[in-house]
């Protein structure tokens, strides 16, 4: 058995948290992870444990199981606390997974001494419970963190903070991802066991600077002479080293240098993310089953190792000799080109690429994989403009489809179908892949059916938002209007008035009380999709306890989806009036209630079919 404690420099996650309270200065706050570094996370962490676990074991041979090394932080003292100078993100995520995992041993009552968990994520600071990691004076994040902790909603149409948004997002990807992870094998009385082995036996490396300025010197050392393995770093290496040409190797250096920096420009480790998107899209064959003791295979280790994947199958996917090395590494160039095209595109509404814009602000982050696995090397521009809007409005249809039939479309429960996906369209020609793209649309399941069920609720109001955005802006080209900048205008967030979704049905059960038996019918209805419309914020604020004959004539200036709702729009437009030809669900309210609910569901529905239209694929 290893005794972690005694490995140089390494504490546990009990010891590491119950040791002292991290902080962490308000200019480094930011939480940056997103869904896919989270899920792959809780992926390996259920893997690894999993390899271990065994129902006959008793609780106490945990302490037995092989130790999982999470990586190192960096600390160090200010005026008499402890910083985080490097760590907060792993640090953030394990503090998020310890609160789900409070939460699903209450919800399942499995016997377990839930302080164990809940000291390490509370800490007494002279007298003031205190969230670990803490920012002071950062009152958005402590109160979002104690929404989470209280299992409360978290409002956030009044959150600016990115970070805090993203705290609360990532709340929701552990609480999609964790029970999806070998779901058979990782709940009930399985899990003290497992919460035992995350307490004890995940260990960090805890490196505790003198000072501020060592700390940072310790990290830029580490990051920047190679201390911290770099998997780039060596995949260079190997590729370079296969060119044999002395002088050919020096200007590939170079320019390898310059591509990373610009990767990193654009975003942060995306020059990582982009190798394991190309080998995974181009190269890799088989994925890891998903149960427990499985091996992991190419799409895992790619995920873990590319440098020594690719070492390993050089002779496949490279070849032997010094040319096929130079080919693969101007491989590298070109198509690295198109990924940094796509994370453009990803982040700023581009003509030609809307799709990958419109996935992108659903946070659907696993389309790059399949765009890229399409794109050939030597594919002029127009080509590879095709293929990603191909790619991007296939998985469109897709992921929407999965939103109104509340089905998760989070990393580790679609990674199986997207990698399958990747491999159907692989270096394929753009008319082989809208016929690949088609028939897998109309082999999956998932149709629009569930837009008429589909309701607010806590965990997807997101989703419901993008929903309602995508519908609104459709709706504002087809009355020609900037649908494209309509659509950015509709998510962004940092508007002093940002769209909210609004309730057509005040939050007043007394005047209902002769439609519905009971409160809890009338949430469901007011909550159900053809009772809501996107306003901004000042306007929610100032017609949301209205009556609907009082609010109603004031949706007259707002946008088509809402302003539908009066008689006034009915009158003297002939753009709309052309449009009810094609839509056959409009029509305005006199009063508003369960029936009227159910025509705009309805209406709703047929907007979407129009919208998220697979035919749509023979047209790009």
């Amino acid at each position: 058995m290893v005794d972690v404690q005694q490995i140089a420099g390494t504490k546990s996650v009990s010891v590491l948290l119950s040791d002292k309270l991290y902080r962490i200065d308000f200019y480094q706050r930011e939480y940056s992870w997103g869904d896919t570094q989270v899920a792959e996370l809780i992926e390996d962490l259920a893997t690894r444990f999993l390899d271990e676990f065994d129902r006959l074991h008793e609780r106490r041979e945990v302490r037995t199981y092989r130790p999982y090394f999470l990586g190192p932080i960096i600390t160090a003292p200010k005026d008499g606390k402890d910083f985080l100078v490097d760590g907060q993100q792993r640090i953030t995520t394990l503090s998020l997974l310890i609160m789900h995992l409070l939460h699903t041993l209450a919800d399942e009552r499995v016997d377990y001494r839930s302080n164990n968990l809940e000291k390490l994520i509370l800490l007494d600071d002279f007298g003031e419970l205190i969230y670990q990691p803490h920012v002071d004076d950062d009152r958005e994040r402590t109160e979002c963190l104690d929404a989470i902790y209280k299992r409360r909603d978290v409002p956030l149409g009044d959150v600016l903070d990115k970070s805090v948004r993203n705290i609360w997002r990532q709340v929701g990807t552990i609480r999609e991802c964790f029970p999806s992870c070998f779901p058979s094998d990782l709940q009930g009385d399985v899990l003290p066991y497992f919460s035992d082995w995350l307490l004890h036996r995940v260990v960090l490396m805890h490196v505790e600077a003198p000072d501020q300025h060592m700390a940072l010197e310790i990290f830029e050392t580490m990051n920047d002479r190679g201390l911290r393995l770099n998997n780039i770093d060596m995949l260079k290496s190997h590729l370079l080293a296969g060119v044999k040409d002395d002088g050919a190797i020096r200007d590939l250096n170079v320019k390898w240098r310059d591509r990373v920096t610009e990767l990193a420009d654009v975003e942060k480790n995306a020059d990582a993310e982009f190798v394991k998107v190309w080998l995974r899209g181009h190269y890799a064959e088989t994925q890891r089953e998903r149960k427990a003791k499985a091996a992991p295979l190419d799409f895992d280790i790619i995920g873990t190792a590319f440098h020594r994947w690719v070492r390993d199958h050089s002779q496949r996917i490279v070849g032997r000799t010094a040319e096929e090395y130079g080919q693969f590494v101007n491989e590298f160039f070109k198509l690295s080109h198109r990924y940094k095209t796509l994370l453009n595109a990803s982040r700023k509404f581009t003509p030609g690429l809307e799709s990958v814009y419109h996935n992108a602000q659903a946070g659907f982050t696993l389309q790059l994989l399949v765009i890229m696995a399409a794109v050939c090397r030597d594919d002029d521009d127009e080509t590879f403009h095709s293929k990603a809007e191909l790619v991007a409005k296939a998985l469109d249809i897709f992921l929407v489809r999965r939103m109104v039939n509340n089905r998760s479309s989070i990393y580790s429960t679609v990674q199986y179908t997207i990698f399958n996906l990747a491999k159907s369209v692989r270096r394929k020609s753009p008319a082989d892949i809208q016929a690949e793209l088609t028939r897998w649309l109309d082999a999956e399941k998932e149709s629009f059916d569930g837009m008429e069920r589909l309701s607010l609720a806590q965990h997807n109001r997101s989703r419901v938002r993008y929903i309602l955005a995508r519908i609104t802006s459709w709706l504002d080209g087809e009355l020609g209007l900037d649908k494209d900048g309509t659509f950015v205008t509709y998510m962004d967030r940092s508007r002093k008035h940002p769209f909210e979704v609004e309730h057509v049905l005040a939050d007043k059960f007394d005047r209902h009380e002769d439609e519905f038996e009971n409160e809890d019918d009338f949430q469901r209805a007011r909550n159900r999709i053809g009772g809501l419309v996107l306003l901004p914020k000042d306007k929610n604020t100032s017609y949301g306890a209205m009556p609907f004959g009082e609010k109603v004539p004031h949706y007259r200036s707002e946008n088509l989806l809402a302003r539908s709702l009066c008689a006034g729009a009915y009158e003297r437009d002939p753009e709309f009036r052309k449009l009810r030809e094609r839509v056959l669900g409009f029509k305005s309210y006199e009063s508003f209630g369960e029936k009227e609910i159910d025509d705009r569901s309805k209406l709703y529905r047929e907007l979407a079919e129009i919208v998220w239209d697979p035919n749509q694929l023979s047209r790009a």
